[in-house]
């Protein structure tokens, strides 16, 4: 069994390297169809390392980005503002039902703000609401966590990747179907010349 297993790795191994021999068959889209086959290969093996690069490097950018927001952006304790009242600094009146009752805080420069605050600026903790704002008390989204940045890193490194793939193969796929035209154009051109002596006697002799 192992003897036949063997030979037949052997003569896969032959027939797979033919165009690489000299023969009378081999042409020379032969040659570039070989060529074309191991470059493919080789690129398709630094796909994984383009990938890792990719991801490395907006891994490297997201985490700049979530030291920046959280530097410049502060939890501050927030409370149910009185009805009609103003506080000593921002105010807005904002009749979107998705804004809770009005909300005043204190921001990182002293500074009074009471406003309409949307649901999904509310962060609670320990039945206190806290609120993301900048350094003047204007609000903010949450900062972005470390944990998101990873996955966004390890999402853009495998799109990269799989998009790198995906376009080599694509122009493997073109310049296989440019080789075929030609040898089909080939295989017509020869069609055509024997065809003029085809059934003449004494043709080829």
């Amino acid at each position: 069994m192992s003897r036949r297993k063997g030979r037949g790795r052997r003569k896969r191994l032959r027939k797979a390297a033919w165009r690489w021999r000299r023969n009378p068959l081999r042409r020379t889209t032969d040659v570039v169809e070989a060529w074309l086959g191991l470059v493919t290969a080789a690129l398709l093996c630094l796909v994984p390392l383009l990938g890792w690069w990719a991801g490395h490097s907006a891994d490297r950018a997201l985490q700049r980005v979530v030291r920046t927001q959280r530097a410049e952006r502060t939890l501050v304790p927030a409370r149910v503002a009185p009805a009609g009242g103003t506080g000593g600094g921002s105010s807005a009146a904002d009749p979107d039902p998705r804004h809770i009752q009005r909300l005043s805080w204190t921001a990182p420069d002293h500074s009074t703000h009471v406003a309409g605050v949307p649901v999904d600026l509310e962060v609670w903790k320990s039945g206190r609401i806290l609120l993301w704002t900048d350094h003047k008390g204007a609000l903010v989204p949450p900062p972005l966590d470390s944990a998101t940045a990873a996955t966004h890193s390890v999402l853009a490194g495998t799109a990269a990747a799989t998009s790198a793939a995906g376009l080599l193969l694509i122009a493997r796929k073109l310049v296989m179907w440019r080789l075929m035209r030609r040898r089909l154009d080939s295989w017509e051109r020869e069609w055509a010349r024997v065809g003029q002596d085809w059934g003449r006697a004494g043709a080829g002799g």
